[in-house]
């Protein structure tokens, strides 16, 4: 066996194996430092740092290919696409809340005390790093690799592209293991959730209305006092107890770890692409 196929493609860059590896390996060596800041915030503008000069040298020395082909361009359509992915986002809250008020398995009051307007805000720009975070590393690289993987293993182009979706939603998933009150349900219904958001980056090729719809989905459900991934609601317009089981309402975790949050989710992926469809956007095509 020539040991040069194991590390380098016919086309001359290392193997994507080992251009994942050192993807990784580097991300985690530039972000360990962050862990001694005790700001979340601070923390998560670092990380969307690093995450993006780490990208950049990627796409320049190992991907070899455009840094705009991981889909965060930054234009006008880009700017139309997050402000509709905030907008879905948080309608689809909205509903997930309806519908929960409506079923009766869920108990939702009016908070005592008012919104804390900087403690908002603060959180607000948190969901967006953390959203662009998320979006950039799980769709922008993992997907767009997965994707070219899988491209030259198999014969439909059709099955590659599903497979480097559902694998990129996986690892999604097991990301969020460690968020308290996680379960095996809750992961698979966040691999759900990543499938999603997958789908507007591979009809457009940018991923700024994947970005939206995570930061608002995230923001939106911790401003209506739901739960969000295990982190409880403290600064929120309403208070919301669970009057049904945890298979609907997600329990300790939130909505996301139940059928309420597959309603959110739903909502989401009906509402994007009837968005892209109404514009005339072509799969892959963005300006």
């Amino acid at each position: 066996m020539n040991i040069d196929s194991s590390f380098y493609a016919k086309d001359g860059p290392l193997h994507i194996v080992w251009r994942v590896v050192c993807f990784v390996l580097m991300l985690l060596l530039l972000v360990s430092p962050l862990l001694l800041i005790h700001s979340a915030t601070i923390q998560f503008l670092g990380a969307t740092l690093v995450l993006l000069l780490t990208l950049f040298i990627h796409a320049k020395y190992f991907d070899r290919r455009p840094f705009s082909s991981y889909g965060i361009p930054f234009n006008r359509l880009s700017i139309r696409y997050g402000l509709v992915g905030l907008t879905i986002g948080a309608f689809s809250v909205g509903v997930m809340m309806m519908a929960g008020k409506w079923t009766g398995i869920l108990d939702v009051t009016t908070a005592s005390k008012s919104l804390e307007i900087n403690l908002l805000l603060v959180f607000c720009l948190k969901m967006l790093l953390v959203a662009i975070v998320e979006e950039v590393l799980f769709r922008g690289y993992f997907f767009t690799n997965l994707n070219e993987y899988f491209q030259t293993k198999m014969s439909s182009s059709n099955h590659a592209l599903v497979v480097a979706m559902v694998l990129s939603s996986v690892v999604f998933g097991l990301a969020h293991f460690g968020n308290e009150n996680a379960s095996p349900l809750s992961m698979a219904l966040l691999s759900l959730n990543g499938l999603i958001w997958c789908i507007p980056y591979v009809m457009t090729g940018n991923l700024w209305l994947s970005i939206g719809l995570n930061a608002s989905w995230n923001f939106t459900q911790s401003l209506l006092g739901f739960t969000m991934s295990g982190n409880e609601a403290v600064n929120s317009f309403f208070l919301i107890e669970h009057a049904g089981d945890s298979f609907w309402t997600g329990g300790a975790y939130g909505p996301e770890g139940g059928m309420l949050g597959v309603l959110g989710f739903i909502s989401m992926l009906l509402l994007s692409i009837g968005y892209l469809r109404i514009a005339a956007i072509r799969p892959l095509k963005s300006d």
